[in-house]
C-alpha cells in the first residue's frame, strides 16, 4: 500500500498496513484494475478512513475499460502498442500510467492503448 503511505506522509501502522493489503488483494482478485485501487487508496488517506473494501464499493470514480489478460481470463488494462513511453518498454508495458507520448513537456495519454483514451473512445 504505497500509495496510501505515500498520501498519507507518515509510516502506516502495522495492523493498518496488514488490513489494507490483505483488502487490496481481495479487491485485485475480484479484477479491479490495481491503477483505480491505488487512486482509491491514496484517497483513503486524505480522508483519514482506512477500509479499501467499503470505500470501493461506495467510490462513483469510473473504472477503465477492462479487457481480458491473454491466458488469463482476467480483466486488466489493453495491450501496450509498443509505440508509447518513450521506448522504455517495460514500464509502459506493464504500468498503463506511462502510456503517454509527445515531448516532455507536452505529454498525452497514448490514443492507441492507454486505458482512459481508448475507454473514452469506445463509449
Amino acid at each position: 500500500m504505497a500509495a496510501y503511505a505515500a498520501a498519507l506522509g507518515r509510516p502506516v501502522l502495522n495492523g493498518t498496513r496488514a488490513k489494507l493489503e490483505r483488502q487490496a488483494v481481495e479487491l485485485l482478485g475480484q479484477g479491479l484494475p490495481e491503477a483505480w485501487l491505488c487512486d482509491r487508496a491514496r484517497e483513503l488517506a486524505v480522508r483519514g478512513w482506512a477500509d479499501l473494501v467499503q470505500h470501493a464499493e461506495r467510490s462513483t470514480a469510473p473504472i477503465e475499460q477492462l479487457h481480458e489478460v491473454p491466458g488469463t481470463g482476467r480483466p486488466g488494462p489493453p495491450e501496450w502498442c509498443g509505440e508509447c513511453g518513450d521506448g522504455t518498454g517495460t514500464a509502459a508495458r506493464l504500468n498503463p500510467r506511462f502510456r503517454k507520448v509527445g515531448p516532455e513537456d507536452a505529454r498525452e495519454l497514448c490514443p492507441r492503448c492507454h486505458p482512459d483514451r481508448v475507454a473514452r473512445a469506445t463509449v
